[in-house]
């Protein structure tokens, strides 16, 4: 049951005391827009709605510690943070999918003479930006984004064969490029 006619310092105090109504108020007055805020900072659906769910959640959790001054500025600035906290860690996965990507294709590489990692992006991104753009979607899915070849295959209309085949060829070319971009250096 919905609280009306109810202002943001009175639906504070409510949920300060475990009201339930109060959080579901507060929730539907304020889910909009949040939600536009934070897709426009994360750009994806499904994580705007992860972030909102993590911070929906994390008020009524913590609501009797917290001191809400201005209910307005502290849903934004919470999503804002929890935002950024989103984004940086999708930084760190990607960095370290990069590295899986890599480890995979220096398995029996000396890898001593790697000196830079800012080096090593940049050839990275040399070689996928050369790729043809089915072989770049399919690596980015398979090798990025962590998708199985029969779901990926599935997505694109393609046999599994054909998606295994750009896999392939993709780690070959960055393989090649690598090796002749350090051996170079």
């Amino acid at each position: 049951m919905q609280i009306v006619n109810h202002s943001d310092n009175e639906l504070v105090e409510l949920l300060q005391n475990g009201n339930q109504n109060a959080y579901e108020t507060i929730y539907k007055k304020y889910w909009r827009s949040l939600y536009g805020y934070v897709y426009q900072l994360v750009g994806s659906k499904e994580d705007a709605e992860e972030v909102l769910h993590d911070l929906m959640l994390n008020l009524w959790l913590n609501r009797q510690q917290s001191n809400i001054q201005n209910l307005r500025i502290y849903l934004f600035i919470a999503a804002r943070n929890l935002s950024n906290k989103f984004i940086s860690s999708q930084v760190n996965l990607r960095k370290y999918k990069e590295y899986q990507i890599l480890h995979e294709v220096f398995e029996n590489y000396n890898t001593d003479e790697i000196i830079n990692a800012k080096d090593l992006s940049k050839a990275i991104e040399t070689v996928m930006s050369a790729m043809p753009d089915k072989t770049y979607q399919i690596f980015k899915m398979c090798k990025i984004e962590e998708m199985p070849v029969k779901k990926v295959a599935s997505q694109l209309n393609l046999s599994d064969k054909a998606v295994e085949y750009h896999i392939t060829k993709s780690m070959k070319a960055l393989k090649a490029h690598l090796q002749n971009h350090f051996s170079i250096n």
